[in-house]
Order: structure tokens, then sequence, then C-alpha cells
């Protein structure tokens, strides 16, 4: 299984990259979205490996996570519900940093990860 650090350095190295090829369409066409790099071989050579890499440490499930964390613009908040003694229970888990992400993952890992 992949270690905490592993995947928190490919997360932040991946997210540097998308940033990077922001800058490079603003300067590329002096405007920001005035060129489309996404569409380039290059950068879906890029995607495949990224899909790769979750394919290869994580089920389905876990992919995608770990997609809706990296490329959803939204407040990253998981909402459960369980059933306890008093009844039905909803637990609001903030996942909007990427520790408590792993520590999300961590707590569910037979849910996400593959050969738990």
């Amino acid at each position: 299984m992949i270690s905490k650090e592993e995947f928190i350095t490919f997360i932040k190295e991946y997210q540097k990259f998308e940033s990077a090829v922001e800058r490079l369409e603003e300067a590329i066409s002096g405007k920001k979205y005035g060129c489309n790099l996404y569409e380039s071989d290059w950068f879906q050579a890029v995607g495949i490996m990224f899909d790769t890499f979750l394919q290869s440490h994580f089920n389905e499930d876990g992919q995608d996570l770990v997609n809706w964390f990296v490329f959803e613009d939204v407040d990253h908040i998981i909402t459960s519900e369980t059933d306890d003694l008093f009844g039905n229970v909803k637990v609001k888990y903030n996942v909007n940093n990427i520790e408590d992400f792993w520590n999300y993952l961590m707590l569910f890992k037979k849910d996400y990860f593959k050969d738990v």
C-alpha cells in the first residue's frame, strides 16, 4: 500500500503540474484560458500516468474519491450516515486539506484501497 508521504507528494506534484500548464497557456496566448494545452498529447500522457497511479493503488470507489478531491473545485466535506443506538447519525468529515483527506482514507481503507 502507498505511504502517506508518497500519496501526498504525488498529489501535490500533480497539482503543481496542472498549475504550470495553466501558466503556460496564459503565457502562450497572453490571456487566461486563451489556448487549450489540456488536449495535447503530452498532457494526455500525464493523464494516463495519473489514472494508472490511481488504478494501481485504489479500487473504483477510491479512484472516484481521489478524482473528486483533486479535480472538483468544491468544499471537500464528506457526509456519511451511520446507525447507532440512538438512530441515524450523520457524520461530516472536512477533507479540504490533503492531510485530512489521507486520514479519512485511512479510516476507511478497506473501502478505498486495493489489496487491503
